[in-house]
């Protein structure tokens, strides 16, 4: 059994991923900068001996080492979640992003620990010179800073693999779904929805596609890949390879709502951006998933089915709470 430490821990993925590993008999040490008492995603592993919690902001750790040694492979989630944040704070991504990958490697290299897992994004690709885009379309030009902050990473883990004898695996990642999310255009809609019956507004033209993939598929996948590579950079998209759009998700929450009579506003971004809805918001992407499909790995379900399941489970969810 391998001893993980996962920073971010607490947060959509980081959480189940966290969850699987402790349910295959791994030890697992949390790294997060939320108090464990607002660690709610986290509350039916606590009490688990293999579980360990560090509440740490890293972006502001000089002795990161201290809390890594004696621990085999590191899981980097931690990062500005809120992509359009950035086009308002423009060094949030720098140091959230860029500044705290280079702090989780040096301690890496530091604690002589091999191994670390990424998550990257799509938002590398920018505008890609290819639809459906694969791992090898270059050259690579994001369009926001996020984007920006994911591919200096994968370049500085690239760099430490090489000059320190490490090894990677960087997982670019779809647009993820799933039972407990607190982001993204489902949350939003679904929300907008219950506030307003009669009219629900929707950013941008509609036309937006994307590569939905659900959390499951997305922890089968990390880990598929995990445990089936080793060379010293494995770089994978991790995605459904299908696509759907911003209408066809308004249209699936109606249904699974029971909502027939609701205007429909589409609202233009801002100045540039006008049907992508907000500054570097990327309007149509579809992965190309050959590669990881090779290794023995597929995705279960497609965006429109992921879609589906969301809802229901968002829905449900609400339900529950209330």
């Amino acid at each position: 059994m391998s001893k993980f430490i996962i920073t971010g821990g607490a947060g959509y993925i980081g959480s189940h991923l966290s969850s699987r590993l402790l349910e295959e008999g791994h030890s697992v040490k949390i790294i997060d900068k939320i108090p464990i008492k607002k660690a709610i995603r986290l509350k039916l592993i606590l009490k688990n001996k293999k579980l360990r919690y560090s509440q740490l902001d890293i972006s502001k750790t000089k002795n990161l080492a201290s809390e890594f040694k004696g621990y085999d492979i590191v899981i980097h989630f931690a990062a500005n979640l809120d992509i359009p944040s950035g086009y308002r704070h423009t060094d949030l991504d720098l140091r959230q992003g860029t500044i705290l990958t280079y702090n989780v490697l040096e301690a890496m290299r530091l604690c002589n620990i091999k191994k670390i897992i990424f998550p990257s994004s799509s938002t590398i690709y920018g505008h890609p010179s290819k639809t459906p885009t694969s791992e090898d379309v270059g050259m690579l030009f994001p369009i926001s800073l996020y984007g920006t902050a994911k591919l200096s990473s994968e370049a500085m883990i690239s760099a430490f693999c090489y000059l320190y004898d490490m090894k990677s695996w960087i997982f670019r990642f779809g647009t993820i779904i799933g039972n407990d999310m607190q982001r993204g255009v489902i949350f939003d809609l679904i929300n907008k929805v219950r506030k307003n019956q009669s009219e629900l507004q929707v950013l941008g033209d509609g036309k937006q596609i994307k590569d939905y993939i659900h959390m499951d598929d997305c922890i089968d996948g990390i880990l598929h890949v995990y445990k089936n590579t080793n060379k010293k950079i494995n770089i994978f998209n991790l995605s459904s390879g299908t696509i759907i759009s911003v209408k066809e998700i308004v249209k699936t929450i109606l249904e699974e709502m029971n909502l027939s009579n609701i205007k429909i506003k589409y609202v233009k971004g801002p100045k540039g951006w006008e049907t992508e809805g907000w500054p570097g918001n990327v309007k149509s992407f579809q992965y190309n998933i050959t590669k990881i499909k090779k290794t023995g790995w597929s995705p279960k379900l497609s965006s429109h089915e992921a879609v589906r399941l969301s809802i229901r489970q968002k829905i449900s969810l609400d339900k529950k709470n209330h």
